[in-house]
Order: C-alpha cells, then sequence, then structure tokens
C-alpha cells in the first residue's frame, strides 16, 4: 500500500502530467481517498534527528580453538611411558609419551665419547707437548688402559652371568640346536619364542670369543672394547626379548604367577647388570680413548695441517653427536605449546607408526569463533572490525572480539554465496569452549552525530534515493544521499536534509 501511495505522490510532482487543475486536484482526491481507505496505516511525520548510529551484520558462528594440534612420533618404536591423560593441562616443551630409548642412548654415548676424544687430539695440537707432559700422558694412557681392562673383565663376567647364571634356567640344553624355551610348550607358536632361542644360541660363540680374547695378552684392548660393547647390546636384546617370552608364557597359562615373578626378578637383575657394565666400559673406553689420543699426538708433535685435518674431525665427530641426538629425538614426544590434551591414543608396550597421531592438544591463549557472511553484506565487513559476541548459554553477556580475517573466495552452498569470517576474542576467558554455538554482532561503522531518519521514509526509484519534506505547502519530494544503516531501523543522510527538517515516514516511530 506504502508503495502506490508514493507512486501517486511521485507522479502529481511531476509538471509533465498536470493536464489542468480539475483533472489534478480531481486525481489528488481519487489517490487520498484511496490511500485513506486501505487497511494499512498511514505514514506519519517525523523530525530529522542528530546522533550515533552505528552499522552492524549479524551472523552466528561456532567457537574453536586459535591452536590445536595432533603429535606423532617420526620413527616406530615400543613405547616405553605414557605420561598424559585427556583433560591434562600441560607446560610447553613437556614430556607426553615416549619410546624404549636404550639403543638410541647407547649411540649418542658413543658419539659423544668419540667427540671428546676428536676434541682432545685437538686441544692437544693446538697446546705443544713438554717432556714432563709426554712422561704424564704415557701413565695416564696406562692407567686408562688397566681400567679398561678391568671394565672389559667386570663386563664380561656381569654379561656371562646374565646367560648361564641367570638366563639358562628357562632353558634345556641352551648351548645346541636341541634348545628349548622351558616356559612354553614345544608346540607354541608365538615367534618371540623361536627368536628368543635363536638369540641364547647365537650368545655362546660371543661369550667364548670374548672369554678367550680376554686371556690372550696379545689381545687388541680398543678393538675388544668396541667387540664388548656389541656383545653387551646382543645379550641386553636378548634378555629383553626373554623377558617379553616370560610376560607371552604367563599370559598364556603356561607358567604360574610365582614362577613368573621368581624368574623375572632373575632376569631384570641380569639386566641391570648389563646396562650398567655396559655404560661402565664406554666409560672406560673413552677415558682410555682420550690419554691416547692425547699421547700420540703429543708425541708426533703438530703442522697446521694437521691441526686443520683435527679440527675437521672435530666437526665431523660433532655431526655425529648431533645425528644421534636427531634420532634420540623421535622416542618422546613433547608439547610444542602450553596446553590441554584433548586426545591420547597411546598405549604401554605398543609398537607405534611413524607418522601416525597418537595425542592432540589444544593450545592455551585466544579462542576464535568461525561464521559464514552473505554476499549482500561481505563488502561491508574488514579486518578488525569490532565484534561483540553473546552464547544461549551464558544469557546476559558479552565478550568482545575482533576480524582477524576474512576469506577472499566465497563458499557457495545451494546456489546461495557467502564468505568465511574468522573473529578472535581479545581475552582469555575459561567459559569459552570449542564447539559453542555464538551470536556475533559485527560493528562495521559507527558515526558519533549523524543526520539519521527512520530507514522507512526512504524511498527508492532506481538509482535514485528520496523522501518527503514536510513544507507549509505540503509534503515535496527531496532528493537524498544515504550513508549507514543500522539494523535498528535508522539510516544516515550525507545530504539533502538539514537537522530542521521533518520527514514522511511510513509505519516509524519517532526517532
Amino acid at each position: 500500500m506504502r508503495e502506490r501511495f508514493i507512486s501517486i505522490l511521485t507522479v502529481l510532482s511531476k509538471p509533465s502530467v498536470a493536464l489542468g487543475g480539475a483533472f489534478a486536484v480531481g486525481a489528488v482526491v481519487i489517490g487520498l481517498s484511496w490511500y485513506a481507505t486501505t487497511a494499512s496505516p498511514s505514514g506519519s511525520y517525523v523530525p530529522v534527528a542528530v546522533g550515533p548510529i552505528t552499522e552492524e551484520v549479524d551472523v552466528s558462528g561456532a567457537v574453536k580453538a586459535a591452536h590445536s594440534t595432533d603429535l606423532a612420533f617420526q620413527s616406530s618404536g615400543r613405547i616405553a611411558s605414557v605420561l598424559v591423560s585427556v583433560g591434562d593441562h600441560v607446560e610447553a616443551w613437556q614430556t607426553l609419551v615416549t619410546l624404549d630409548a636404550s639403543s638410541q642412548a647407547a649411540a649418542v654415548a658413543l658419539a659423544k665419547a668419540n667427540l671428546e676424544a676428536q676434541q682432545a687430539k685437538l686441544n692437544s695440537l693446538t697446546a705443544g707437548t713438554r717432556p714432563e707432559q709426554l712422561a704424564i700422558n704415557e701413565t695416564a694412557v696406562a692407567q686408562a688402559k688397566d681400567a679398561l681392562a678391568n671394565a672389559l673383565a667386570a663386563a664380561y663376567t656381569n654379561a656371562d652371568d646374565a646367560v648361564h647364571g641367570k638366563a639358562d634356567q628357562l632353558f634345556t640344553n641352551p648351548t645346541n640346536p636341541g634348545i628349548q624355551l622351558i616356559i612354553s610348550p614345544p608346540t607354541a607358536t608365538n615367534s618371540i619364542v623361536g627368536r628368543v632361542e635363536d638369540e641364547r644360541l647365537a650368545l655362546e660363540p660371543m661369550l667364548s670369543a670374548w672369554r678367550t680374547a680376554l686371556t690372550s695378552a696379545t689381545g687388541d684392548t680398543e678393538n675388544l672394547a668396541t667387540s664388548s660393547e656389541a656383545t653387551l647390546q646382543s645379550v641386553a636384546s636378548f634378555l629383553d626379548d626373554l623377558t617379553a617370552a616370560l610376560v607371552y608364557a604367563q599370559q598364556a597359562g603356561y607358567i604360574g604367577a610365582t614362577t613368573f615373578t621368581g624368574y623375572q626378578a632373575s632376569i631384570n637383575a641380569g639386566r641391570l647388570n648389563v646396562s650398567a657394565a655396559l655404560s661402565a666400559l664406554i666409560s672406560a673406553e673413552t677415558a682410555y680413548k682420550v690419554a691416547d689420543g692425547t699421547l700420540v699426538l703429543a708425541q708426533a708433535g703438530a703442522t697446521e695441517n694437521d691441526i686443520a685435518a683435527q679440527k675437521a674431525a672435530v666437526d665431523a665427530s660433532q655431526a655425529s653427536v648431533d645425528a644421534a641426538e636427531a634420532v634420540a629425538a623421535q622416542t618422546f614426544i613433547m608439547a610444542p605449546v602450553s596446553g590441554t590434551i584433548t586426545a591420547q591414543n597411546a598405549n604401554l608396550g605398543e609398537t607405534v607408526v611413524p607418522g601416525v597421531p597418537l595425542v592432540s592438544m589444544i593450545a592455551d591463549g585466544k579462542y576464535q569463533a568461525d561464521a559464514q557472511v552473505s554476499e549482500a553484506d561481505i563488502a561491508k565487513v574488514k579486518a578488525n572490525d569490532k565484534v561483540e559476541v553473546t552464547f544461549a548459554a551464558y544469557p546476559g553477556v558479552t565478550f568482545d572480539a575482533t576480524v582477524t580475517t576474512v576469506d577472499p573466495a566465497a563458499n557457495m552452498n545451494s546456489g546461495v554465496a557467502s564468505y568465511g569470517v574468522t573473529v578472535t576474542f581479545l581475552t582469555d576467558d575459561e567459559r569459552l569452549k570449542p564447539g559453542l554455538s555464538a551470536n556475533l554482532r559485527i560493528i562495521t561503522a559507527t558515526k558519533e552525530a549523524a543526520l539519521l531518519v527512520p530507514t522507512s521514509a526512504i524511498i527508492t526509484n532506481g538509482n535514485q534515493k528520496f523522501v518527503y519534506v514536510k513544507t507549509a505547502k505540503g509534503a515535496v519530494q527531496m532528493p537524498v544521499t544515504t550513508g549507514i544503516e543500522s539494523a535498528r531501523g535508522t539510516t544516515e543522510i550525507i545530504s539533502g536534509l538539514t537537522a530542521k527538517d521533518t520527514v514522511l515516514a511510513f509505519g516509524a516511530r519517532p526517532l
């Protein structure tokens, strides 16, 4: 009805349709009579106001964590410890899950030992040597060699006891092909049983060769140390697998709890002794290498080429340490930031698959909300626009946020285009949780003192906009230029009116 009345006023205001006084008056009377008899309410005059106005875009969205991450191992291995649960709060660089890292730790220790030896050689080259120092170095080598021999003997004793004294009680015929693991039946199909028996047979010649080398007066101590460390590691691996076989036998009901406990205590004691022997042997070998290297360099003297070559050797050793430590670092998962654990799928004893996420977490800090803005409104929205967010879960509470990103490309849904907008909350609040439904009031423009009229007073005709202004002669059509429009039914007038004007509005309440 409003459009019909406006159309009549528009036509009558044009001189080209004035066909005579009587006809014009008759048309006005007919038009006003028709307008007055319709069921819709008539327009009312409203004074132009001066005041603040806010343009906004109202949309709904959902809260999400600003930063989340999935964590996985980069190498395979057996899970040794799980240190967190879902819901735990963790600090940055806190260890979450670890793998069995005994082999990697030994590799790091060896690499560091070699680095120390190479650095010692370099230090000696650059310092020069006096005769008195040579005597001291020779004594140090002799002492280190004796200490290494003692460490080798002790290591053999521990390895021999771990195998012959502790592990062999679980076997029949442990040194010949008829070997049988007595804690499982001959028909056992678990692969661990066969592997343990093969490992036990392989250890016998290793231990025999080790014993022979120890009794030989012409043995190469340094090479013997290297082979002894390899044998100790083989013994350690055998004992680990034997423990696994023992667990298998107990779980399968082949042995009782009391027998299991006794065997387990014995094997664990042997394993600890072997680990201690390996550590002591590495330390003794390192000391011997350092002492021997120092003596050799002291006796030979140094040239510039020697020093340059030794520096390169130190650099290469450092690279080996870095590489070994990088491999060792892959045996644990650490939290990259402070945050909360949201998923934890690691289980003790499992073998992990590289790259498969085991732990997920969200970072502490600010939350965000994602929303879709219509094609009609997206031009209004820009980064850094202020946002007021409310939640049905928290009635009467408003959370401040700001627009951080506006997607450049549209999302099409049933032929309707919309654009993704992300807002970031300005403060941390424990009430914010991922997944909460949010109501977003995006404030796209504000003015403190603007000429304001009811939006219903503005009439659009093609590309032109106008209002009817009250004058002594009645309503007069006045072209206007509009600015921002509020969601509360008011529009800014940039030009065409003054604060003293009164306009005709339709169905509007006074400003």
